[in-house]
């Protein structure tokens, strides 16, 4: 059973669209920085399966989903696999 929620798509960099997790979401399913399998579902009832990236930011995480997916300031319910988990590689200093 995935992890579902309610975001509003934005600019992540000029290629990507992202979105923030909310906060209890985050706390709630214990989610933590990696590469889920996934996916949005927008309002016009499409469906869209990707890879979503899920990255510290201040105290919450913005998910960053692959080029060309979404558009911008629409309300989708993302969803993805907790289980599917990959560890996003280390930033070399």
């Amino acid at each position: 059973m995935p992890t579902r929620f309610i975001a509003r798509l934005s600019s992540v960099d000029k290629e990507h669209l992202g979105f923030y997790v909310p906060k209890f979401v985050m706390d709630f399913y214990k989610l933590e920085e990696g590469r889920y399998k996934g996916g949005i579902s927008p309002t016009e009832g499409d469906l869209t399966s990707c890879t979503i990236k899920l990255r510290r930011y201040k105290r919450t995480l913005r998910g960053t989903l692959p080029k060309k997916i979404g558009k911008k300031s629409d309300v989708v319910e993302v969803w993805l696999y907790r289980h599917s988990k990959v560890p996003l590689p280390k930033k070399a200093p």
